[in-house]
């Protein structure tokens, strides 16, 4: 007979499984959610992909100016990518003191193209750094904060000139660019071409030079990234296109390269008639088989089993041979 629990027993019981649930419940791990936080108010309009593309592209840069700084003011100069990030143009312009040295640059791939405008920005330490260099001295910077005389601003644009020219290189193996310094500015509240809230890639990369530490930032609006980036997706479908073509072109040469060494079986019939067996079987040498032709008739001329020709029996250099006289319609009656 099976045992009746208690009243007492049933309630102890209830107590200690409800003391269980309450016990796995509050260790029961939470779950791991990951949320990443995204402002809808300023989308991100480049993928993390072309950024790295961008990335991979100055990180050349900054290995090629190094070298080239280094040659023009003959000292020790270093530079090294340091960030590239996608923000506002107020944010950038914001953060530049009144005073600056920026060079406008036009991106421009062709006469067409009005959205070719590219920023670069270098601190003013390394700017008097650099004349001094240039002057002859030891590459010293200013310890009080001035303007730049219009003497220094043309040696400056003799220096930066040479700095723009050197992204053609790294730009070539992505898309064909010519870089012109159009002019320099020395006020960051003056700058036109780019709108306030319009999206922008920053390139942050420290330069140094001797014991004079600074920095160039590279400004590029997403009206001029953007324009680059659709020249190079059409460029990439033209060469896949150009590559079909030739592709194409290489196969079929090959499909009647493979003809022209193909062997084909070439007939030349007399006429045709139809022998009962025991006709066929009582031949003999000297007997005379009648076609259904007359005697001026064309000899079909057949290329495997389709006539393709007719022409006239006669002998060429001692050796029967046939005189091509009609080409015939592929596919046509050769009767």
């Amino acid at each position: 007979m099976a045992e009746i629990l208690s009243q007492n027993q049933i309630d102890s019981l209830l107590g200690t499984l409800i003391s269980g649930v309450k016990e796995a419940e509050a260790v029961a791990p939470e779950p791991d959610i990951r949320v990443k936080a995204y402002d809808f108010r300023s989308p991100k309009l480049f993928t993390r992909e072309q950024l790295k593309i961008l990335f991979s592209i100055y990180e050349n840069y900054a290995k090629i100016l190094s070298s080239h700084v280094t040659g023009v003011l003959q000292t020790y100069t270093h530079v090294e990518i340091v960030n590239i990030e996608e923000q506002h143009y107020s944010e950038f312009n914001n953060a530049l003191p009144d005073s600056v040295l920026i060079g406008m640059i036009d991106l421009s791939t062709d006469e067409e193209d009005e959205d070719g405008l590219m920023i670069m920005n270098i601190s003013k330490e390394i700017g008097f750094c650099s004349i001094d260099r240039l002057l002859g001295g030891v590459g010293k910077t200013l310890e009080n904060d001035r303007e730049y005389t219009d003497i220094e601003l043309g040696i400056l644009e003799y220096f930066i000139k040479g700095m723009v020219h050197l992204m053609k290189n790294v730009w070539l193996d992505f898309l064909e660019l010519t870089p012109k310094l159009m002019k320099l500015e020395t006020n960051s509240r003056i700058l036109q071409g780019v709108g306030a809230d319009e999206n922008v890639i920053i390139v942050v990369m420290n330069i140094l030079i001797n014991d004079t530490y600074g920095k160039i930032n590279i400004c590029i609006p997403a009206v001029t990234l953007d324009n680059l980036f659709k020249k190079k997706n059409a460029q990439t479908k033209k060469n896949v296109r150009k590559a079909d073509q030739l592709t194409e072109a290489q196969r079929k040469a090959d499909i009647i390269h493979a003809i022209h060494e193909t062997d084909l079986e070439l007939k030349g019939i007399l006429g045709t008639v139809e022998l009962l067996s025991h006709e066929l079987i009582n031949l003999e040498v000297g007997d005379i088989i009648k076609l259904h032709k007359p005697a001026n008739a064309l000899v079909d001329l057949m290329v495997e089993e389709t006539t393709w020709f007719r022409g006239e029996m006669g002998a060429f250099h001692k050796k029967r041979a046939i005189a091509i006289k009609e080409k015939l319609e592929r596919g046509s009656d050769p009767s």
